[in-house]
């Protein structure tokens, strides 16, 4: 009796155990799931407050009132969208558009008011009204006229912001404006660049032109190509005419080794110490402090012999010029003014104890280490500055193309770039999550969930403006809300189910069904943050089961793939052999019949290192399309009219791999799925 009443008690506190963590991981949300689905327009980031009327206005003449005190790139973003939208301006018009300075406001705050004869337009300051003409061109490009809709608007971090590295791999100037477009047209502010790294010294030096010399640069990494002054100050004045401050960064004393190379060298000696600070008494001359109030050290990734004394050299100059300092942190020691931009977890404020500091969040940010589909619920769910003790002012996400590219555009082809900047301008601008769990940084949320309503909510946001501002362009992304799965393992070198059952009875443990949502599955990540199986060891085997119900008999192309390689690293466990998906044993079946594997270009090729860091010659390996499950030509999927059951099988082979499969229709109009035939 007694030990009745102790599983009694176990049970009790399981369960009480089972409610608290449930509990813990409830969702919130300052912005409801049924607004955002009812939202006429969607709007991207979506604003604070919205107040949407009943029908759209369709101005064709207008009267622009008190717009003299504009800037003049301000004035010009109204013509290009009066232009768009076909409506001309005429004097004594009953439609007026009106501008008023509101001081009360913060400086990208705006109010945006459309009634049926006037548009009206508040804020404090330029940027503000920059940004309330951004929300109007959302609203006309709905191709419903000038919705109805009372607006007031206002980010939630001052400092929302976009990375590329160009120190590795060069990018065009053109290129970089085109980022500051869609960064523009998504309320980012700050442009980060990266303009020198270990291969290659991106910035012009009359000094030392020995900097720029070709020989002194990688010989695979677009040696000789720099951006001179002209350009540098090309690319600040069209950024700031988009409201986006840039923020150099010269990256010193590591990641250093042309510098090394180009002068004899290092940075942290005497000698080069002294060249560094000629450097930027240069580049303080030739871009000054107007320009780019902020500059960025680097300071990461390295240890030299007296790390105080190098930063306060470095940073006396700096704020010398009465300009601010950024470090990545973890990195070298610097004083509290200089702002810290964190990069990994074990930042430097928790090892030094030190609290308060500005801080800028890059965790879990990085675009070239990520999962295109499950990039979406990483970057929503993840609050900036989550769990920092630092003064959060915003965040950045970075594009790090750390391995050598074909082509230029291949950083964007290569890495899920416009949907991740789109998602993180939301992040940035909104801050609308509020509670949420880590398990999103791996997984889609659950289905009959908060979480998972809102993360279908966004989705339509997201696909919206894929279709609408990206057609032709790489965005490598397709709805997945409702892509149901099961999962169940693990097995022993289990070739297939055969019979779909229950439960499986493994070594006296009984496997149960696990659901997932996602086109996207992973079943344990390559950095250990979770999945559905943490715990997965290599030579295990999942499976993955669902039905596809088609309307009709069709055949569909679909995204298919067994690893996900990070583009900052080239070690992973390579390209299979022929007639394989997967080099660890993934295999899929469409109603029991096996899907035949790509033809390989390169079957059998493997990087020198599959784990760890990859080696010097294979980072000089460019990616290949056939590498990339979104960058290769799609599989074609046979559905016949009805149920498909489809069967994925999903070995470990490498506790290092990114251990995962993706499924994922390009074209999912007149299908569904569902884990049973309902």
């Amino acid at each position: 009796m007694a030990m009745r009443k102790l599983e009694i008690f176990a049970v009790l506190l399981l369960y009480i155990i089972s409610f608290t963590t449930t509990a813990q991981e409830e969702f919130k949300s300052n912005l409801s799931v049924e607004e955002l689905k009812e939202a006429p327009v969607k709007l991207m980031p979506y604003p604070k407050e919205v107040s949407w009327g009943e029908k759209p206005i369709d101005f064709k003449q207008v009267e622009i009132n008190n717009f003299n005190f504009l800037h003049p790139s301000v004035k010009s973003e109204l013509e290009q969208l009066l232009f768009k939208a076909g409506v001309k301006t005429s004097k004594n018009n009953k439609n007026k558009i009106k501008f008023k300075k509101i001081d009360s406001l913060t400086r990208e705050a705006y109010t945006l008011e459309i009634t049926s004869d006037e548009i009206k337009i508040g804020a404090s300051s330029d940027a503000g009204f920059f940004y309330a003409l951004k929300t109007l061109e959302q609203i006309v490009d709905g191709k419903k006229g000038f919705y109805a809709v009372k607006i007031w608007d206002e980010p939630a971090f001052e400092l929302r912001g976009y990375m590329i590295d160009t120190g590795r791999n060069f990018q065009p100037i053109e290129t970089l404006k085109n980022h500051l477009d869609i960064l523009a047209n998504y309320k980012l502010n700050t442009f980060h660049w990266h303009l020198t790294d270990y291969p290659a010294w991106r910035i012009e030096s009359e000094k030392y032109p020995e900097l720029n010399a070709a020989e002194n640069h990688r010989p695979t990494r677009d040696p000789g190509l720099f951006y001179t002054y002209n350009e540098i100050r090309e690319v600040i004045n069209y950024a700031n005419e988009l409201q986006i401050q840039v923020i150099p960064e010269i990256d010193m004393p590591g990641h250093s080794d042309s510098f090394t190379t180009a002068t004899g060298h290092r940075m942290e000696s005497e000698e080069g110490i002294k060249i560094l600070e000629d450097v930027l008494y240069e580049f303080f001359e030739e871009i000054p402090k107007e320009m780019a109030p902020i500059i960025h050290l680097g300071s990461d990734e390295v240890d030299v012999p007296d790390p105080e004394g190098f930063m306060n050299r470095m940073l006396h100059i700096i704020e010398s010029n009465n300009t601010s300092a950024v470090i990545w942190d973890p990195g070298l020691p610097a004083n509290d003014r200089v702002i810290r931009q964190t990069w990994r977890p074990e930042h430097e404020i928790e090892k030094m104890d030190q609290s308060g500091l500005r801080g800028i969040d890059s965790q879990n940010s990085y675009i070239n280490n990520s999962e295109p589909m499950l990039q979406i619920p990483r970057l929503l769910f993840k609050p900036i500055g989550q769990d920092s003790n630092h003064k959060i002012i915003g965040g950045i996400i970075a594009l790090w193309p750390d391995v050598n590219l074909d082509e230029p555009f291949d950083a964007v082809r290569h890495n899920p770039l416009y949907l991740s900047l789109l998602t993180y301008a939301w992040t940035t601008w909104t801050a609308d999550i509020t509670e949420t769990s880590s398990k999103f940084i791996t997984r889609v949320p659950p289905k009959n969930s908060k979480a998972h309503d809102y993360f279908s909510a966004f989705e339509d946001f997201l696909m919206y403006h894929k279709n609408t501002y990206f057609k032709g362009q790489p965005f490598q992304y397709v709805k997945q809300a409702d892509t149901e799965w099961k999962l169940i393992g693990p097995f022993e070198d289990k070739e297939t189910l055969g019979e779909i059952k229950d439960s499986y009875s493994i070594n006296d443990s009984i496997l149960q069904w696990k659901n997932a949502t996602g086109n996207t599955v992973y079943i344990r990540d390559r950095f250990k943050q979770g999945g559905f199986y943490p715990k997965a060891k290599p030579g295990e085997t999942y499976f993955a089961h669902t039905y596809i119900y088609a309307d009709e008999a069709k055949n569909i192309p679909v995204w298919i793939g067994f690893e996900t390689p990070f583009r900052s690293n080239r070690a992973y466990t390579g390209i299979p052999e022929v007639g394989e998906w997967d080099v660890s044993g993934g295999t899929i079946w469409v109603h029991e019949k096996e899907i035949p594997a790509p033809n390989w270009k390169n079957p059998g090729w493997k990087p020198e290192k599959t784990s760890g860091w990859g080696s010097k010659g294979d980072q000089e390996v460019p990616w290949k399309d056939e590498e990339l499950y979104w960058t290769r030509e799609p599989a074609k999927i046979s559905l016949k009219e009805g149920w498909n059951e489809v069967l994925i099988r999903v070995p470990g082979s490498s506790d290092y791999q990114n251990w995962m499969f993706s499924f994922a229709p390009l074209e999912q109009e007149g299908i569904r799925f569902s884990t049973s035939k309902n």
